[in-house]
């Protein structure tokens, strides 16, 4: 799916919240700037560990060294 960013005038915003709501949940997500903020740093994070730059980790492992 492709991710677009939109800045919308409040007087509209209700109008373009229904034009939405009228799509089928697998053509369409509404995303909130948080859920839109973790989504780039994941991609950034991905980048990364398919550069060489950083090194996945285990989390089970790392749960395991915790306790």
């Amino acid at each position: 799916m492709q991710t677009i960013t939109l800045e919308v005038q409040e007087s509209v915003s209700e109008k373009f919240m229904w034009l939405l709501s009228h799509f089928k949940k697998d053509e369409i997500a509404i995303i909130n700037n948080e859920r839109l903020e973790f989504l780039e740093r994941l991609r950034i994070s991905e980048n990364e560990v398919n550069e060489g730059k950083t090194k996945p980790f285990d989390l089970e492992k790392l749960t395991k060294n915790v306790s």
